[in-house]
C-alpha cells in the first residue's frame, strides 16, 4: 500500500462506470499491473492520454486495499503513430496481447519491459517486418524461461553439428534433435531455419533487418514459432490470425 512511481506502458483498458477507465499497464518496476484512471473518458481529462493504448507514460498510482488508482503522470512516448496505422496498431496489439497474457501481475520483469519498449519504438520506425515479430516473439520466450536449444538434441544431449540438409525441431520439448532421436510428431526444418533462430536471438537490435530471410524462410519460422508459443502458452492469440491477414492482403 502507498505511492508507487514507475514507468508504464498501456497494454488494454476497459471502461468503468460512467468516466473512468480500468487500464492494465507493463510497469518497469512492479510488473503487470492494473489500475484505475479516474475521468479517463472526459473530454478535457488530463487522465484520457495516459491510458491511450502503447503510451509510454511516467506514472504515480495509488496502491490501496482496493484497485489501484492513478493519481498523476506524464507521457514519455505518446506512440500515436502505432494508434493511427491499422497494421501498426494491430502489430502493437500482438506484442501487447502477448505480454498480458503471459506475465502474471506484480511480478516485475525489466528485461520484458525493456523488450517491449524497443520493440514498439522499432516498429514506429521501421513498420512491420515479420523479422521484428519474430525476433520479439523468440526474444520473449526465452526471457520467460523457454529458450529453444538450437545447438545439442534435447532427448540424449548430443552436439548437433550444423550444416546442409534437415533437422528436426520437437516443439514439446523444445529444441533440436538429433536423427536417432527424432519422432514422428517432431517438425522437419532446415538448418538455415535453425541457424536463423539463433540469430533471432544472439543479433543486437539495430542490425536484425541485415537478415535476409526469403518468403519461405519467413513462413517457416513463422509456423515453427507459432506452434512453439503455442503449446508454452497454451492458448492462441486473437491478434496474430488478424495480422496475418493483414500482412498477406495489405490492401
Amino acid at each position: 500500500m502507498g505511492l508507487l512511481k514507475t514507468e508504464a506502458i498501456a497494454l488494454k483498458g476497459k471502461d468503468l462506470g460512467e468516466a473512468d477507465r480500468l487500464v492494465t499497464f507493463f510497469t518497469r518496476s512492479s510488473g503487470k499491473m492494473r489500475a484505475v484512471a479516474n475521468g479517463a473518458r472526459r473530454t478535457r481529462s488530463n487522465m484520457s492520454a495516459l491510458v491511450q493504448p502503447f503510451t509510454h507514460s511516467s506514472l504515480t498510482i495509488y496502491q490501496g486495499s482496493s484497485l489501484a488508482r492513478i493519481r498523476s503522470g506524464e507521457i514519455i512516448q505518446a506512440n500515436l503513430a502505432l494508434r493511427e496505422d491499422l497494421l501498426l496498431m494491430t502489430a502493437s496489439s500482438y506484442f501487447a496481447e502477448m505480454v498480458d497474457s503471459l506475465m502474471e501481475e506484480d511480478d516485475p520483469n525489466e528485461a520484458v519491459f525493456g523488450l517491449l519498449i524497443n520493440c514498439l519504438t522499432i516498429l514506429k520506425e521501421r513498420g512491420v517486418e515479420p523479422v521484428l515479430l519474430r525476433s520479439f516473439e523468440i526474444r520473449l520466450m526465452s526471457i520467460l524461461g523457454y529458450r529453444p536449444r538450437l545447438e545439442n538434441c534435447v532427448h540424449c544431449g548430443q552436439e548437433i553439428s550444423t550444416g546442409k540438409g534437415t533437422a528436426f525441431f520437437s516443439v514439446a520439448h523444445g529444441g533440436i534433435k538429433c536423427q536417432g532421436c527424432a519422432e514422428e510428431s517432431d517438425r522437419e526444418i532446415t538448418w538455415g531455419v535453425c541457424q536463423v533462430l539463433g540469430r533471432l536471438l544472439e543479433t543486437p537490435w539495430r542490425q536484425i533487418f541485415t537478415l535476409c530471410l526469403d518468403k519461405k524462410m519467413e513462413k517457416d519460422l513463422e509456423k515453427l514459432l507459432g506452434e512453439f508459443i503455442e503449446y508454452r502458452a497454451e492458448r492462441k492469440f486473437k491478434t496474430l490470425s488478424f495480422l496475418q491477414t493483414l500482412l498477406e492482403d495489405p490492401s
